[in-house]
């Protein structure tokens, strides 16, 4: 697969079958292949990627409509996340993907390194509709999982990470949490990835991230402090797996 803007759906299934998750894992990664989710299946080429390893980190934003107010605050801590990255040593093995969601899943950006990365314009963040959460967690994990087990087969090991902000119930997907959590629960198994949930506002950010399956959760407010704060924490804790860390225990991401 190359780094081209729509993947091929059977090569896509073929690295989704190859990364030894469970058949129903599987089976929910496979009935969601749509040209969305092809799209974040790809990335840049292994043989263009200037490491032996590499971390792929996977963001996902929440931009329904109630997070307009916290819209440049959430522009300004991404971009920050990006320049942490970028100025690491580690920085030619860091590939960062990034989706945000209303009432459908939007791929931003596949796979790049980060200091290739573009960073998040207000023009590009704009708020607004419903929150297909679900919808877009079951888009980015697949697309983590294809092209994570795609660099693996070409010789790449791969760390993995997976991170949420929202800051609310999903009201727009048709995906079920019980199969997000399905293939969460696969996913960890394996000890490759990292799923990191952030939430605030009316609803329980422990209650969603159980829903998910994503072992490792924060609360935070919505300002701008607070949420350059649970950016800067993304960053180092990414940074520290890049390096070669061992990933945290349960709840350590943050």
């Amino acid at each position: 697969m190359s780094n081209s803007k729509t993947g091929n759906a059977t090569g896509t299934e073929q690295h989704l079958r190859a990364a030894g998750l469970s058949s129903a894992a599987l089976d929910v990664m496979v009935q969601n292949l749509d040209e969305t989710v092809l799209m974040g299946c790809v990335g840049l080429e292994a043989d263009a990627i200037d490491s032996a390893e590499a971390t792929l980190v996977s963001v996902v934003l929440d931009m329904s409509g109630s997070m307009d107010t916290h819209r440049v605050a959430v522009v300004e801590a991404y971009n920050a996340m990006l320049t942490a990255l970028v100025a690491a040593k580690s920085a030619s093995s860091i590939l960062v993907s990034t989706w945000a969601f209303n009432d459908a899943p939007q791929l931003l950006s596949s796979y790049e390194t980060v200091d290739k990365k573009p960073r998040l314009a207000k023009s590009v963040y704009a708020p607004g509709g419903g929150t297909a959460l679900y919808d877009a967690t079951l888009h980015a994990l697949t697309g983590l999982v294809a092209y994570g087990q795609e660099l693996w087969d070409q010789g790449i090991p791969t760390r993995r990470v997976l991170f949420v902000l929202s800051d609310g119930d999903d009201n727009s997907s048709k995906a079920k949490a019980a199969e997000v959590r399905t293939l969460a629960e696969s996913v960890l198994r394996q000890e490759l990835t990292t799923l990191a949930y952030a939430g605030f506002g009316t609803t329980d950010p422990l209650a969603q991230a159980a829903l998910l399956g994503f072992p490792d959760v924060v609360s935070t407010a919505a300002s701008e402090g607070e949420l350059r704060r649970v950016f800067r924490q993304v960053s180092q804790s990414v940074l520290r797996l890049s390096q070669g860390v061992k990933r945290p225990s349960a709840g350590g991401f943050f």
